[in-house]
């Protein structure tokens, strides 16, 4: 099956969310997944941040990346 083009733009756009994540994770702006979620749906509008969010998995990764940014200032 041939991937079209709105497919690889639909990954390429959740691609650059999942990054934006992790660097809003590893900033220690955020305490949670809560936060960056509520930075993301700003930027990337509600939707589409909620898709990727629907992965618990991801979610718990946030949540190590903020604790470990947020623990390495004190």
């Amino acid at each position: 099956m041939a991937t079209t083009t709105p497919d690889v733009l639909r990954a390429g756009r959740r691609e650059t969310i999942r990054q934006s994540a992790y660097r809003l994770a590893e900033s220690g702006r955020c305490r949670d997944w809560h936060a960056v979620e509520d930075l993301l749906c700003v930027r990337y509008g509600l939707l589409a941040t909620r898709r990727l969010l629907t992965d618990v998995s991801f979610r718990a990764d946030l949540n190590r990346r903020c604790a470990a940014a947020t623990n390495k200032d004190i």
